[in-house]
C-alpha cells in the first residue's frame, strides 16, 4: 500500500489532519525534500504524534524503484511538499502502482497552483505555467518565454516558477526579472506589463513576501515565483489596487 500525502505549502504544519491517522499505521514514512526548500522545523513534533520515524529521501529514491519496492510488501507513506500530484514524478508513482497491482491512496493539500490566487488574480484566468532554470555559462535557454507570449496574447496570466536546487543554488527573484527583461527586449511580441508583475516568496508561510517587481527589495530565498499578468478584469483590477498598489 502506498499513501501519497501532501504536506501543504508550509511543510508538515499544513498537512491534512486525516493524514496523521494514516501515518500512524504505516511501516515506513518518507519525506521527499527536493521540490521544496522550506525549512523543516516540525519533523520531531509530527514523529511524536504519529509514533513513527520520518526519513528524508531525494530525487533518486523517488524517481527510482525505492518507494515502489517497499510498497509491494508493506504500508508506505511518501510525504510530498505542496500537493502530491503537482509534479509529474508523483503521478508516475501512481501509474506504477496501478500496473503492479499495488493499492494506493492520495491525500491532497495546499499547492502553489491554488495559493497563488492570494495575489488577487483569478485562478480561472491563468494559462500554462513555465519555469526559469538555473543559468550557467553554457546553458541559458529562452524557450520558456514562448509560454508567456502565448498567455499574454490570450489575455491570460502566467505563473513562472523559479528553479532551486539548494539554499545556495537557485534562481533569485532579481535574477529572474533580469532574465525576463533581457529576453523580452529581443522579442517583437509578448510585451510584459511590468507595473503589474508580482513577485512571491515562501507563500503560505509566516515569512511570505508578496510585492511588485518594480519595488526595491533584496533577493528572497526560495521557494519563489513570479506572476506575469494577462488582461485584468474589473474584479482583478480592484483586487490589485487594494492588495498591491
Amino acid at each position: 500500500m502506498l499513501y501519497l500525502i501532501g504536506t501543504g505549502l508550509y511543510y508538515l504544519t499544513d498537512m491534512p489532519v486525516r493524514a496523521l491517522d494514516k501515518l500512524k499505521t504505516c511501516k515506513e514514512v518518507y519525506l521527499e525534500r527536493y521540490t521544496n526548500l522550506n525549512e523543516i522545523s516540525d519533523i520531531k513534533k509530527v514523529e511524536t504524534i504519529i509514533g513513527n520515524k520520518i526519513a528524508l529521501v531525494g530525487r533518486e529514491e523517488v524517481e527510482g524503484d525505492f518507494i515502489i519496492s517497499r510498497a509491494r510488501t508493506s504500508e508506505v507513506a511518501l510525504l510530498v511538499p505542496g500537493d502530491p500530484l503537482s509534479a509529474t514524478t508523483h503521478v508516475s508513482l501512481l501509474c506504477e502502482c496501478k500496473k503492479l497491482g499495488i493499492k494506493f491512496e492520495v491525500i491532497h493539500a495546499s499547492s502553489i497552483f491554488s495559493a497563488i490566487a492570494e495575489v488577487g488574480f483569478s485562478l480561472y484566468k491563468f494559462g500554462a505555467t513555465c519555469s526559469i532554470p538555473i543559468y550557467t555559462t553554457n546553458f541559458k535557454p529562452e524557450s520558456f518565454f514562448s509560454v508567456i507570449e502565448k498567455n499574454i496574447k490570450a489575455g491570460l496570466h502566467t505563473l513562472v516558477l523559479l528553479e532551486a536546487k539548494d539554499r545556495k543554488n537557485f534562481v533569485s527573484l532579481n535574477s529572474a526579472i533580469d532574465i525576463l527583461k533581457s529576453i523580452e527586449s529581443k522579442r517583437k511580441s509578448g510585451r510584459i506589463d511590468w507595473g503589474k508583475v508580482v513577485c512571491v516568496s515562501r507563500l503560505g508561510g509566516e515569512q511570505k513576501s508578496i510585492y511588485l517587481a518594480n519595488s526595491a527589495k533584496e533577493n528572497d530565498f526560495p521557494p519563489a515565483c513570479i506572476v506575469i499578468p494577462g488582461k485584468l478584469n474589473q474584479v482583478e483590477a480592484d483586487n490589485f489596487k487594494i492588495l498591491l498598489s
